[in-house]
């Protein structure tokens, strides 16, 4: 029985169709959703003092996405909302918050990669997939 889902967004058009998707599932078996979204921090940091702001900025960021994604899951008939803000790699947070909250199925957004990017291997969604235990579902 599906009880709860995860959906992980960054705010691109693709997560917000994994949304969705996400709200078509807990509107018809009754399941919460949580929405997550991970910042992760920036690849070089030169000095704790050049890092602070960014994060801060990632994080106000992810705030706005997370309140976007709640409006419209509630708009969309779904009550049972939770979001959460998390630091780290996105696919290793993600994988964290579906097993710690025993999700059922997790839904993400893919870029829809061509050819060459398809070739590339070590994306979120890539990652989730392959590591999750809960159902993947990746949207296009």
């Amino acid at each position: 029985m599906i009880k709860k889902l995860l959906v992980a967004t960054d705010g691109s058009d693709h997560a917000k169709k994994a949304i969705e998707y996400a709200c078509d599932f807990g509107s018809k078996y009754g399941a919460s959703i949580d929405v997550i979204h991970v910042v992760s921090p920036p690849p070089i940091v030169y000095s704790e003092a050049s890092f602070e702001p960014l994060v801060d900025y990632a994080k106000r960021a992810g705030r706005t996405i997370l309140e976007e994604a709640e409006k419209t899951i509630r708009r969309k008939g779904v009550e049972q909302v939770e979001t959460f803000l998390a630091e780290g790699d996105p696919a290793q947070e993600i994988i964290r918050h579906a097993r710690e909250n025993h999700v059922d199925m997790i839904f993400l957004g893919s870029r829809g990669a061509g050819r060459i990017g398809a070739l590339m291997l070590g994306t979120v969604s890539h990652k989730v997939c392959n590591m999750a235990e809960a159902t993947c579902v990746t949207v296009k």
